[in-house]
């Protein structure tokens, strides 16, 4: 299968009907890098240096650079970094002058209170990043421009998230929560609901912080039960052998075990650059 033009890798998503949840990669730790540079499609490591960017991947720690808008900022102006545990859902920010004040072990590894003044949020993130992939150029930036029309203080544009496939990508943080195939008007409805301690299954990827199966296994235990709220069901364990995984969840002091089954689909481009062909993982109910 080949990706022809004017076809786009989420096109071609949507029309093998893949499905969104359980896409998203495992991090528990995000690190916000303000940066107002024309991002390329190795943005991360282009700015932090790629000694940095290996050591925070080995670290699992995301390193997303963040800006509202484009241009070189003036010299020596002061950046914002920004630290998210998606576990315990607490935020810390801090001011530097140079990305190479960066230092990812700590980042990793400290205590979030510790690492500069607390964030209340709620963040949103949307990928923008056209040099990566063309998806999220086209996809990405209407919703930016919807959501940052009613949410100016507590949205930026991102780079390179993974998926641009499900482009538009939406992370609402800090429980670490992301959508895919978001469209300009989905955006601000999925803000509100976030707000106010909600979330949508329809369009659910997955939480950052929990494997593929959880995020899978997740969105089949809301759908069966009918649960909308965003801390309705706690994550208690996961076990994975091979292709199959047992998920256990608690919901109002009960325990719910989900079995859970790993399938790969067919090879097909999962980019517009339609280079490398690739073969996706799906996690199903057993």
């Amino acid at each position: 299968m080949t990706l022809e033009a004017p076809m786009r890798c989420s096109a071609l998503a949507e029309q093998l009907g893949e499905a969104v949840a359980g896409t998203v990669e495992q991090r528990v730790r995000w690190l916000l890098v303000e940066d107002h540079s024309a991002w390329g499609s190795e943005a991360v490591a282009d700015v932090i240096g790629p000694d940095a960017a290996a050591t925070a991947k080995s670290l699992a720690l995301r390193v997303q650079l963040v800006r509202r808008r484009e241009g070189p900022p003036e010299a020596g102006a002061p950046r914002r970094l920004t630290l998210i545990d998606t576990e315990t859902r607490t935020m810390a920010t801090r001011q530097i002058v140079s990305p190479a004040e960066i230092d990812a072990e700590a980042a990793a590894s400290a205590a979030v209170e510790e690492f500069g003044e607390p964030v209340s949020g709620p963040i949103f993130l949307v990928c923008t990043n056209g040099k990566r992939d063309a998806c999220c150029a086209l996809r990405g930036r209407a919703l930016m421009t919807e959501l940052s029309a009613v949410e100016p203080e507590s949205v930026w544009e991102t780079t390179h998230l993974g998926g641009h496939r499900f482009a538009a990508n939406l992370v609402c943080l800090p429980h670490g929560i992301v959508y895919g195939r978001v469209s300009p008007g989905d955006g601000p409805r999925l803000a509100d609901a976030y707000r106010a301690g909600r979330l949508d299954t329809a369009l659910l990827r997955g939480r950052s912080a929990w494997p593929a199966p959880a995020q899978v296994a997740e969105v089949e235990l809301r759908t069966s039960l009918g649960l909308g709220g965003v801390d309705d069901l706690r994550l208690l364990a996961v076990h994975a052998d091979g292709d199959e995984a047992t998920v256990k969840f608690e919901v109002e002091g009960a325990t719910h075990r989900l079995a859970m089954r790993s399938e790969r689909g067919e090879p097909r481009p999962t980019s517009c650059r339609g280079d490398k062909l690739e073969s996706p993982i799906h996690w199903r109910l057993a």
